[in-house]
């Protein structure tokens, strides 16, 4: 963390005064910062408000910023930190390796905050396993406390989905369902040429396209070997996963499929893909409920667990990828004690669901009320929770240089697999190859700082 410190001093001298609120006279004051912006920064200023307002020994004053994770280790780096970091659960395994964030378990358990407390995925993400000099990985330790999480499921047309003869209350339930369906709700027009051709596709992979390296658990593969520190991107049921993939641009055209999807509207608007038509199943998350309320609220959809190759019934636990945002404390922060405080307030079941409700996303609590789901805006947030509850809920592989995998991962999936410049199995074989790479450099720097 030399290089870092350095940095550190630069970022410390422009880092946050006190507040001129009167509010803070006479109390420890807190600085936190956060990676939300708009109605998701708005959200969690009210949250900050109303702690403040509940005390008179603690003022949090709230932050929010762009590239967070650099920023804050950084700051930590340098010696001049704020006292709560907002992160994502991925950034936990360089943090805790790095000893930049305090471990929480026993704060934790004083308040009553325990495994008992949080769906399975999401306590499962919060607790990392620092490795040693040799690598070898210690016990689960708690180093992150969630205020938010995301699910990702199968968002579907249900008017499409009736007007081609389904039941649209029963979604795909097999990637053998969906290719099937995806097939009957693509519409061609012959009479035009290349992606001109294609009035609406029922499916791709590449729609968001946001998650790259979402397949794998989807055909019982995984990208990580966490036991033993091995990447295992070119793994038969990674492979399985990715020529599935890919068979979707040989079947539509490489060239006519990435000229479709660069002509779809932009995200947040009525030209958003599932709600204009021109796709009628997709990959996403609760937060699109957002868009479909603002721009479309009488949209027909309908949500379900993304399918998985094997197939599935009511009795089989979901399967899908699970994202947390995370609360921490730097391990140099002047005021644990009360940091913990502000965390603490945030786990209350009534601040969280009013927080999640405005955030549109599932609670990472194990249990909610009736009124939280009463008031939620996403009429599906059952089954986003399902998931976070799932034994089968998956997050990213808990890895320090996961940033530098994901990287290559994605490089390489742009690039070789959509584009079928390279098979599945010797595009993957690559990513594997570099991301071992660096979990081996990460192995031998653990040594030589020990």
């Amino acid at each position: 963390m030399g290089v870092l410190a350095a940095a550190g001093v630069g970022y410390a001298a422009f880092g946050p005064r006190g507040s001129r609120d009167p509010l803070a006279r006479g109390r420890v004051q807190l600085t936190y910062w956060e990676k939300w912006t708009g109605h998701e920064a708005l959200s969690m200023q009210r949250l900050v408000d109303k702690f403040n307002q509940s005390q008179d020994r603690i003022y949090v004053r709230y932050l929010s910023m762009t590239m967070i994770e650099q920023k804050a280790m950084v700051a930590v780096a340098g010696g001049s930190p704020p006292d709560v970091i907002g992160l994502y659960n991925k950034n936990l395994p360089l943090f805790a390796e790095s000893k930049a964030i305090l471990p929480l378990g026993e704060m934790a358990s004083k308040r009553g905050l325990t495994k008992q407390t949080y769906a399975d995925a999401i306590w499962r993400q919060c607790n990392v396993s620092v490795r040693d000099r040799d690598s070898v990985m210690g016990p689960p330790t708690l180093y992150g406390m969630p205020n938010t999480c995301s699910t990702m499921a199968l968002y579907y047309n249900k008017q499409l989905m009736v007007e081609a003869g389904y039941d649209a209350t029963v979604a795909p339930t097999s990637i053998a369902q969906l290719d099937l369906i995806a097939e009957e709700l693509t519409v061609i027009d012959a009479s035009k040429p290349g992606a001109g051709r294609f009035v609406r596709l029922g499916f791709t992979p590449s729609e968001p396209g946001w998650w790259p390296h979402v397949w794998a658990p989807h055909f019982g593969g995984s990208l990580y070997d966490r036991e033993n520190d091995k990447a295992t991107a070119a793994s038969d049921p990674c492979v399985r996963a990715y020529e599935w993939v890919q068979t979707y641009p040989d079947k539509l055209g490489v060239q006519d499929v990435m000229g479709f999807q660069s002509g779809l509207g932009s995200y947040s608007s009525a030209e958003q893909p599932l709600l204009s038509g021109r796709v009628a199943m997709c990959l996403h998350g609760p937060f699109l409920v957002n868009v479909i309320k603002q721009f479309k609220p009488d949209f027909p959809f309908g949500v379900a667990p993304f399918p998985c190759q094997w197939g599935s019934d009511a009795a089989t636990p979901p399967t899908g990828l699970v994202e947390t945002d995370v609360l921490v404390i730097p391990s140099n922060c002047k005021h644990p004690e009360e940091a913990f405080e502000f965390i603490a307030f945030v786990q209350q079941a009534e601040n969280m669901e009013e927080l999640c409700i405005e955030h549109a996303k599932p609670s990472p609590l194990a249990a909610c009320s009736e009124g939280y789901y009463a008031r939620h805006p996403n009429p599906y947030i059952r089954v986003h929770e399902e998931i976070a509850r799932s034994p089968r809920g998956f997050g990213y592989p808990e890895t320090r240089v996961w940033n530098e995998y994901e990287n290559v991962f994605r490089r390489t999936f742009e690039r070789d697999i959509w584009q079928l410049s390279m098979k599945a199995r010797d595009a993957l074989t690559q990513v594997q190859t570099t991301a071992q790479a660096a979990i081996d450099l990460a192995r031998e720097r653990r040594r030589l700082r020990a």
